[in-house]
């Protein structure tokens, strides 16, 4: 008798909280299993700086384009292109993989002799030339953003600490 006196929500409450969980579980599982992927898009000019000589510094346009993918399940990456002008083997389009380490992101190239590491958010970009991370070797860094050689030197010895004691 008191049943006709409900309305719709009242009398199918269980079936609405159970639509409303298996909703919430469906949402969970699509953000666990599918990944994020942010557009990462860099164009400015930049200064080359040498380690070893405080008085070199040579400009170039550095171009950087790809795709950030971050996922729960799987390692983040990011893949895109490289173009850095006035450098040898860098003009053309350099196809670039990074991985996510101990909070940075980090690549290695063999074959454009680089070593590349940003932020999380592919902030603070460190490109090291001549991919060595020898102490002995000669040192050519580009830090876009920097505002100075020191803003610069500063961010490879916070990516590269070894070079601080050279």
């Amino acid at each position: 008798m008191g049943e006709e006196n409900k309305n719709w929500l009242a009398r199918h409450r269980t079936a609405v909280l159970g639509i409303a969980i298996a909703v919430l579980i469906l949402n969970l599982v699509v953000m666990v299993v599918v990944p994020t992927q942010t557009p990462v898009e860099l164009s400015q000019t930049v200064t080359e700086y040498a380690l070893d000589d405080e008085a070199f510094a040579q400009t170039h346009t550095l171009t950087l384009t790809g795709t950030l993918t971050k996922s729960v399940l799987h390692s983040n990456l990011f893949h895109g292109t490289l173009t850095i002008s006035g450098l040898d083997g860098m003009e053309e389009p350099y196809t670039l993989t990074l991985t996510r380490e101990d909070g940075a992101w980090h690549g290695l190239s063999g074959e454009a002799s680089i070593l590349f590491s940003a932020g999380k958010e592919m902030d603070t970009l460190l490109i090291v030339l001549q991919g060595s991370q020898d102490v002995g070797a000669d040192v050519h860094f580009l830090a876009p953003g920097a505002a100075s050689r020191s803003a610069a030197l500063t961010r490879l010895y916070t990516y590269y600490p070894a070079y601080r004691t050279k």
